[in-house]
């Protein structure tokens, strides 16, 4: 590892400890260095606080003259809540730049490393470029694409089952697959599951570590009919809800969510895309799907889902009338088979977890980037 990749790499610890708590804002961390020194360190800890740079400044004080920032994302260069971090950087006196990662938000893309440069600061572009664009995927998701990175989370049986011939599935896996959960829940921005999954298990969906009420990622039901009854804890006020339904339906709307329209597409099924993009345009960044197999199939048939954490049990329910992982109506054959990338396995004893991409979202972290 050089120098300016080991300087990096400790930008990404900083920045990562924010993880799930600035959106719509990235994750950022920088470092000043002086003499081989870290002299100043910062992260950007919420949207509407300081971001990075600035606070790296302020730790670096006057030793920020003449020494080099390191920072995971391009500097941004436009008023928002904050002033451009571009001309913090230019006033500290500051000689030499190293960035991660080019910002694609259009307000940004290259005018803050422009800035830098025109200022007479040396600025290096692409540093474990890799690293900063996945520790940022959901922004540069949306920033690309219009839509959130949707990781899609599932734990079954090893015949392929999510829940007995009653529908129970409390609890398929074991307590440490749980604790994962709840760290991915925790860095994702908002939760979704399918009507049935929020009738059936009645989910809180919620981080269950103390997190302050503003701060538990927002939660999304697709439920078409509004059949949730308006005592399910998706009501309880812990988080944000947002449901989407049909403008037909004629449910109960409670008050604590927001309703949201359900479309539907031409050929006759529900646009998800389209909530999908709602979401984002909320500030959905991360969008953890846990279940359940309608919803989930649905997704996958739609190509929305980018990332997939797959648990697997060693337990088999042997039953045709127990539920399974997936469903949906799209008669596959091998010839259009869902295929991931850059598939990991890993114990997450006694349960197994299954990681990888949908095809062409690694092609998507890997563009082609600025670099100098």
């Amino acid at each position: 590892m050089s120098q300016d990749e080991y300087f990096m790499s400790i930008c990404l610890d900083l920045a990562q400890k924010a993880a799930g708590q600035t959106a719509p804002n990235p994750l950022v961390g920088a470092v000043i260095v002086a003499d081989g020194e870290i002299v100043g360190r910062g992260h950007h800890e919420r949207a509407g606080l300081p971001h990075a740079e600035p606070n790296a400044l302020v730790a670096a004080a006057e030793r920020a003259k003449g020494a080099t920032l390191y920072v995971n994302l391009e500097p941004c260069s436009h008023y928002g809540r904050t002033p451009p971090c571009a001309d913090a950087v230019i006033a500290a006196g500051i000689k030499r730049v190293v960035v991660g990662v080019q910002d694609s938000n259009v307000k940004v893309n290259g005018g803050g490393i422009a800035r830098l440069r025109e200022a007479g600061i040396d600025v290096t572009v692409g540093v474990l470029a890799d690293q900063c664009r996945y520790l940022n995927r959901g922004f540069f998701r949306v920033m690309e694409c219009g839509l959130p990175w949707v990781e899609l989370k599932m734990a079954c049986t090893l015949d392929g089952r999510i829940a007995d011939q009653s529908g129970r599935s409390r609890y398929i896996t074991a307590a440490a697959a749980l604790e994962r959960v709840q760290k991915l829940r925790r860095e994702c921005d908002a939760i979704m599951v399918g009507a049935a999954t929020a009738r059936l298990d009645d989910p809180s969906l919620t981080v269950r570590d103390g997190l302050p009420i503003s701060r538990q990622p927002r939660r999304v039901v697709v439920d078409p009919h509004l059949t949730l009854d308006e005592k399910a804890k998706i009501f309880d006020g812990q988080s944000d809800t947002f449901i989407f339904s049909l403008p037909s339906a004629t449910g109960i709307k409670p008050d604590k969510a927001e309703f949201m329209p359900l479309k539907i597409r031409e050929d006759g099924g529900y646009d998800l895309k389209d909530c999908l993009a709602t979401l984002a345009a909320k500030g959905v960044r991360r969008l953890l799907v846990e279940g359940g197999g309608v919803l989930a199939g649905a997704l996958l048939d739609a190509n929305l889902v980018d990332q997939i954490y797959w648990f697997m049990a060693p337990k088999m329910l042997v039953s045709s009338g127990s539920r399974p992982v997936l469903a949906s109506d799209k008669g596959r054959s091998l010839d259009d088979i869902v295929e991931l990338e850059e598939v990991r396995y890993e114990e997450v004893l006694p349960d197994l977890l299954v990681t990888g991409y949908c095809k062409g979202r690694k092609q998507f972290l890997e563009q082609p980037l600025l670099k100098s």
